[in-house]
């Protein structure tokens, strides 16, 4: 065997190899699909038979279009009979054996109580296990009472790497934070 008459053999084939260890490597993959003519003239069915169901089709379709534009659009709204729409304070309650923290996203991105908006002062409180586990504590922010109001969204999450969360809650739409109306606040508490 002469090395010098299979040389270009050799060579492409190591080049090929190299550019296939490469490929493998970056899960490189090549696929060929078919253009739209091709599938449609490899069909089995009869031009004939196409013809008549692509015209049942638009017709169909003509029916179905018809009756969408005749229905009316249902939506659905939660019901704000049942639920308070006060605006208070927030007292929280960890009745977990977790730490947990309580984020609070503001519905205008403005916050209550204070002259800030809410990238100005933090949004999040810090609770140790079974924190406030009786009467719970009334939050506030720093420059000022924190007030809650119909659409604020409220959830808390442990801190212990557990993953766990409770919420997201809605003010005034989820069942919780529930309104007292004595106290005039929003109640949260958080079980196990």
């Amino acid at each position: 065997m002469k090395l010098p008459k299979y040389r270009h053999a050799i060579l492409t084939i190591g080049c090929l190899g190299v550019l296939g260890m490469f490929a493998g490597c970056y899960q490189v993959s090549v696929s060929f699909e078919p253009e739209a003519t091709e599938v449609a003239s490899t069909s089995s069915v009869p031009i004939n038979q196409l013809e008549q169901s692509e015209r049942s089709q638009q017709t169909s379709s003509e029916k179905i279009n018809s009756e969408k534009t005749s229905l009316k659009l249902m939506s659905y709204h939660p019901s704000t009979d049942k639920k308070a729409t006060g605006i208070g304070s927030l007292r929280m309650s960890n009745q977990t054996t977790q730490p947990v923290r309580l984020a609070l996203l503001a519905r205008r991105g403005e916050v209550k109580g204070g002259e800030g908006t809410a990238a100005d002062v933090p949004a999040h409180w810090d609770f140790a296990p079974q924190e406030g586990n009786e009467k719970g504590l009334v939050l506030s922010l720093p420059n000022g009472n924190l007030k809650l109001e119909k659409g604020d969204v409220l959830v808390a999450f442990a801190q212990d790497g557990s993953r766990r969360y409770w919420g997201p809650y809605i003010v005034g739409e989820t069942p919780l934070p529930a309104w007292n109306r004595e106290g005039k606040e929003w109640q949260l508490i958080l079980n196990n």
